[in-house]
């Protein structure tokens, strides 16, 4: 009997990673011939991962699982106990797609050896993060910014969890007017080789981050949460100090680089493809500690420049952790600017000699656009692909 004739089998509990926060969500699976059906509290739809999409990674000691779709990692993972989920898909356990679990145990018994762990969290804790800052500053910008636009579509499409995202603000109207204003403002003391490019992406993760190149993307609620325009020139001011840094590239040298690593030793080659390396990266994994402060000092900087104040990034900050407290998502959705007291005293201190207040950065009418820029929407470099 074909799997079309089988029937459906029970729900069993499960972990799920939505490849955008950090944090689990409580799940029920279920087989059926479709896939794995993924079914999420309250009132939202239930998720399908067809079989072909779904790699079994592990059986023991917990059933790993994780998606690839379109050759892409889409960085959604499940975790299930091993003997229910053996039971509940049994008849299906050929149909998943190859994933770790398949490989050969050579492999997988080479990298527990001492010398390769060693090999691994030595390059991991110390090498990887020299190279991709000695490596980062010679790539030609031009490169970078290929680099950026090539794989801006596969990375707005995992934001958008495959639909078709949208950018928020006419190219013309008021709201990208500001936009545009706040963005001239700020970057006219970054001293970088060509002019940032800032879009606002209609999306409810609360959230912000820069590709290889300058493109920056703010999420939505970012201004729906600030309580006025010089706490969203924080968080921008913030993202181009990861420019000018060249953070995401030196993100990408070193999880592209052990990603290489770990295939190698696993025989994975293609996990280690830039799209799939960097997409990843920009949807989850987090900066290290020292690129946050990077950050911070020039956020602070260009703050000063454009007459604004440059403590404004704490005010948001203040303000998302203390009326969010009963959601404790809200500021594990930041997961690649983790949001600390130790953050937000650097903050105060780089800028204890600036004037409180300042200049704000837009005007009273200009923040008003700003705050309904979403009221009208365009397609995305995902929706057109």
């Amino acid at each position: 009997m074909g799997r079309e004739g089988m029937d459906q089998g029970m729900d069993i509990p499960a972990r799920y990673f939505d490849g955008v926060r950090p944090v689990p969500q409580p799940v029920m699976l279920r087989a059926v011939p479709q896939g794995v059906e993924i079914r999420l509290s309250g009132e939202v739809p239930p998720i399908v991962w067809p079989f072909a999409e779904a790699r079994l990674d592990s059986l023991k000691p917990e059933a790993r699982l994780h998606r690839v779709s379109r050759n892409i990692d889409t960085g959604e993972r499940l975790v299930v106990e091993a003997e229910a989920f053996a039971s509940a898909f049994a008849p299906y356990l050929k149909a998943f797609g190859k994933g770790r679990a398949g490989e050969a145990s050579g492999l997988r018994i080479a990298l527990w050896t001492g010398g390769a762990i060693a090999s691994v969290v030595f390059l991991f804790f110390v090498g990887l993060p020299l190279l991709a800052r000695v490596l980062a500053p010679l790539v030609p910008w031009s490169w970078e910014t290929t680099l950026g636009k090539s794989v801006e579509p596969q990375v707005l499409e995992m934001f958008g969890k495959g639909s078709a995202v949208q950018l928020c603000g006419e190219e013309n109207s008021p709201g990208k007017a500001a936009l545009d204003a706040m963005v001239a403002r700020l970057s006219a003391g970054a001293k970088l080789p060509a002019p940032v490019k800032v879009e606002v992406l209609d999306t409810a993760i609360t959230n912000a981050f820069a590709l290889p190149g300058g493109h920056i993307y703010l999420f939505r609620p970012i201004i729906e949460k600030a309580g006025s325009p010089d706490e969203v020139a924080g968080v921008l001011a913030h993202e181009i100090g990861h420019v000018v840094h060249r953070d995401a590239m030196r993100g990408l040298i070193h999880d592209g680089a052990l990603s290489l690593l770990i295939g190698a030793v696993l025989g994975d080659v293609t996990g280690g493809s830039t799209v799939t390396v960097l997409a990843k990266m920009m949807a989850g994994s987090a900066y290290s500690r020292e690129n946050e402060s990077e950050a911070d000092r020039v956020s602070v900087d260009l703050m000063r420049h454009a007459g604004a104040d440059p403590r404004a990034i704490n005010g948001f900050f203040r303000r998302l952790g203390a009326g969010e407290k009963s959601s404790p998502s809200i500021l594990d959705a930041l997961s690649s600017h983790p949001v600390t007291a130790e953050r937000i005293t650097a903050v105060e201190k780089l800028a204890a000699d600036a004037p409180q207040g300042g200049k704000p950065i837009l005007s009273a009418s200009e923040w008003q656009a700003l705050r309904g820029i979403c009221n009208q929407t365009r397609p995305s470099p995902a929706a057109k692909s």
